[in-house]
């Protein structure tokens, strides 16, 4: 199942591009991109102030770490 695609735009230079994946596609238009009550442009808003502190955390890591091989992790916004 492919993901809904749509892009964070972090600052005037730098955009996002957000995957959202989910179980059965034919939810998409039923809640997620409902005309009357949209919900991603409220999930947009949770993410938004989290990412520029998040990208910055990640280099600083980077920066200081060893040369080795990094392991990902993932973070969980709940509102």
């Amino acid at each position: 199942m492919p993901p809904i695609r749509r892009y964070l735009r972090i600052t005037q230079y730098s955009v996002l591009e957000c995957r959202i994946y989910l179980d059965n596609p034919a939810d998409a238009h039923r809640w997620l991109l409902n005309e009357r009550s949209p919900v991603l442009p409220r999930v947009i808003q949770a993410v938004r102030p989290l990412v520029l502190p998040k990208l910055r955390e990640e280099n600083a890591k980077a920066k200081t770490g060893k040369g080795g091989k990094r392991k990902g992790w993932k973070d969980v916004v709940v509102e």
